[in-house]
């Protein structure tokens, strides 16, 4: 059978082939209970790229319904959000795939006729529109949609098989998720549960905050991935394909991925891609490609110079800091030259980051604490300055964290590197000398074991 690679390393989408239940299942199990109890507010947080739209999307296909995706940004008002939701109510889809016994609709829904915005507008009271009793679908939506409001969406909600998704519900400002919350009461009320998603545990802040949702919140937290559930994509593609490959390689991928696993689809595919290969004869005897440690280290830097090339001008912005003439010590490029070292982490306690820096000193002049502790002070505001925010330093905890884990994927492998098993400070100064470009490199070296 002749197999795509890009329908089995899905980088966009969910994937089938290479889907994997976290923590044997858990996290789909607690969503898909929690949806089944009538008025449950939803909350996943997590890091980006973490699977957070993944986990809703297969819960829901397996519960045969569907998401009415709200996705937010910074400029929204309470009623943008409400009106974009009601704009991507599409009656005809349920119409269809109730038709072809794909959905199912409640009896209510059922005892009204035909489900439309007219439909709709019977429900909501067409005096409160101010519509006669026959009006047309046009009409009726833009009545509905001119006056956006939570309790327009509830009977959609209650008697159609959708579930309101926000997504990127971190974007919205301050005020706005207050007033969401607020009138998320009128949901749970009316027994509707809802999906909510974000990068931040300030969601979870404001839910709480409010008195009428306490007891009605289910969070999920979704953090990186543990390393044997990476391995899992990993093996579970490569063994649907029958290519074999190295467990030390298998190991090395689930590391350098930093527990993302769109960054593990992405560097499977490449892998192939990088060989000239988008299709395989799955069937055994025939012809299969053989992977080494060079062409995995090739497909890692390719992807971190395709995916996530966003991330060079940022970097450049963060090395440059905020020195208008030369800067002695270089403390910026060190702060982040620290995270590509091993083992992998994404976050340095104080301490540890002078224990790194020590590292380094077998080279080069470590700067002074002074140097090191302005730098710090100042991640934030130079942040805010450029609307990004990537590192933090808590003064509180004396931690520096690296709030997004690509951002670290992509320190490790904005540069070219040839794996060989040499010792770790030839590495150390390869990359250095990357950061300064002034005296001749070498390859970092990287030790993998059989």
């Amino acid at each position: 059978m002749i197999v795509k690679i890009k329908d089995v390393f899905k980088t966009i989408g969910t994937p089938s082939i290479t889907y994997v239940s976290r923590n044997d299942g858990e996290y789909e199990r607690l969503l898909a209970e929690n949806l089944e109890v009538a008025g449950k507010l939803c909350l996943i947080t997590g890091p980006s790229k973490t699977g957070k739209s993944t986990l809703y999307q297969k819960v829901l296909a397996d519960m045969n319904r569907l998401p009415l995706i709200m996705r937010c940004d910074e400029q929204m008002t309470i009623d943008d959000v409400w009106r974009k939701a009601l704009e991507d109510v599409n009656f005809d889809r349920i119409t269809a795939s109730t038709a072809s016994e794909d959905l199912q609709i409640s009896g209510s829904a059922k005892v009204g006729g035909n489900i439309g915005w007219a439909w709709l507008a019977k429900l909501i009271g067409e005096v409160s529109l101010g519509i006669s009793d026959k009006v047309s679908e046009s009409i009726a939506r833009e009545k509905i949609i001119s006056k956006p409001s939570p309790k327009h969406l509830i009977p959609i909600l209650k008697n159609l098989p959708y579930v309101l998704v926000i997504e990127d519900f971190h974007y919205l400002n301050d005020e706005v998720k207050k007033s969401l919350f607020q009138q998320w009461k009128a949901f749970v009320d009316e027994e509707v549960s809802v999906i909510v998603l974000g990068t931040t545990h300030h969601a979870v802040d404001l839910a709480y905050s409010n008195r009428d949702l306490v007891g009605r919140i289910a969070h999920i937290e979704v953090g990186t991935w543990l390393t044997p559930d990476i391995e899992k994509i990993i093996t579970s593609g490569f063994s649907y394909l029958n290519v074999p490959i190295q467990k030390s390689l298998v190991k090395f991928i689930a590391t350098e991925c930093v527990g993302l696993p769109i960054i593990t689809q992405s560097c499977c595919l490449r892998m192939f891609f990088d060989k000239r290969i988008s299709e395989i004869d799955t069937k055994k005897g025939g012809p299969k490609p053989a992977f080494d440690i060079d062409d995995l280290s090739k497909s890692l830097y390719n992807v971190a110079h395709t995916d996530f090339s966003v991330f060079k001008d940022i970097y450049d912005v963060i090395i440059r800091g905020f020195r208008k003439g030369g800067q002695k010590y270089n403390s910026y490029e060190l702060l982040l030259l620290i995270f590509t070292l091993d083992p992998i982490t994404f976050k340095l306690q104080r301490h540890e980051i002078d224990e790194r820096l020590a590292q380094l000193s077998l080279k080069f002049t470590t700067p002074p604490a002074t140097s090191i502790n302005s730098t710090l002070g100042v991640l934030s505001k130079l942040q805010n300055k450029y609307a990004f925010e990537l590192l933090e330093w808590s003064q509180k905890l004396k931690t520096l964290y690296i709030l997004e884990p690509s951002f670290l994927f992509y320190l490790r492998w904005k540069e070219e590197r040839k794996v060989t098993d040499a010792f770790d400070t030839d590495r150390i100064e390869r990359i250095y000398q990357i950061i300064f470009k002034d005296m001749p490199t070498k390859f970092p070296t990287i030790r993998i074991k059989s």
